[in-house]
């Protein structure tokens, strides 16, 4: 299994137009073969920090992922919410 941690700091003001923004890609992306969780989270001891986790089977689903419409458009959009550019963290689970 594959986790991906992805740590995103939205620019004040701005949390709940990327919340919206957000949710399209976290209900599609459960949605997709070789997904197993996928998962948007707001820190608690922050309003601006949020974290997407994601589990995939493999690699190959991983690149699905990365090639469908919805993380697409993430990429294409989300530095219109961010502070710095995203952290992300991968992992292999067993």
């Amino acid at each position: 299994m594959k986790v991906i941690n992805v740590e995103l700091s939205v620019i004040p003001g701005k949390q709940s137009e990327y919340e919206a923004f957000i949710n399209e890609l976290v209900s599609k992306s459960r949605q997709e073969e070789g997904n197993i969780s996928y998962d948007h989270f707001k820190a608690t001891d922050s309003d601006v920090n949020y974290e997407i986790i994601e589990h995939w089977q493999d690699e190959a689903a991983i690149a699905s992922h990365n090639d469908t419409e919805h993380f697409q458009k993430f990429l294409n959009g989300i530095g219109d919410f961010l502070t710095s550019d995203p952290v992300i963290i991968r992992m292999d689970a067993e």
